[in-house]
């Protein structure tokens, strides 16, 4: 066999093996356990303040004391060992641990404040929206001072 009937049939191969590139695209997926329930964008107030309930009555305070468990035996066994490297070794750990329980406690007011703060933000973001379309006044009308009417409400019957 040559090399160009050799070249050759390999090609025919690999191309006979190859998929076809071509994609057609009938729908999307549908939901499913990456996309739970439909996808469109819901909100509870309800479940939003059970949640900020949750972070204040249990999951802030116990995270609190839990951070603060430690300190008493580790604070003496450092103490103790203050002299070794085992102490210093103890020192190092109680610094990490500090800063992971503030940066925890940091973040868990961060959570609470977001979801108690939502709804106060739409509704401050429709107020002023509100607020600048009826203030808007038009060329024609300046000189009288008259605002602008916004006609978004005739639509609405």
């Amino acid at each position: 066999m040559t090399f160009e009937d050799e070249w050759s049939k390999l090609r025919t191969d690999a191309a006979a093996g190859q998929k076809s590139t071509y994609m057609r695209l009938n729908q999307t997926d549908p939901p499913g356990p990456s996309l739970p329930g439909s996808l469109n964008l819901k909100s509870s107030a309800s479940k939003k303040k059970s949640a900020v309930k949750a972070l204040e009555d249990d999951v802030q305070p116990q995270t609190k004391t839990a951070g603060e468990c430690v300190d008493e035996s580790t604070e003496k066994a450092e103490k103790e060992f203050k002299d070794w490297a085992t102490g210093s070794g103890i020192t190092d750990a109680l610094k990490g641990w500090h800063t992971s329980v503030k940066a925890l406690q940091a973040r868990l007011t961060q959570e609470k404040s977001a979801l108690s703060g939502t709804n106060k933000y739409f509704l401050t973001n429709d107020f002023l929206v509100g607020s600048d379309l009826t203030t808007a006044v038009p060329p024609t009308q300046s000189s009288d001072n008259i605002p602008f009417s916004s006609r978004i409400s005739d639509y609405y019957r």
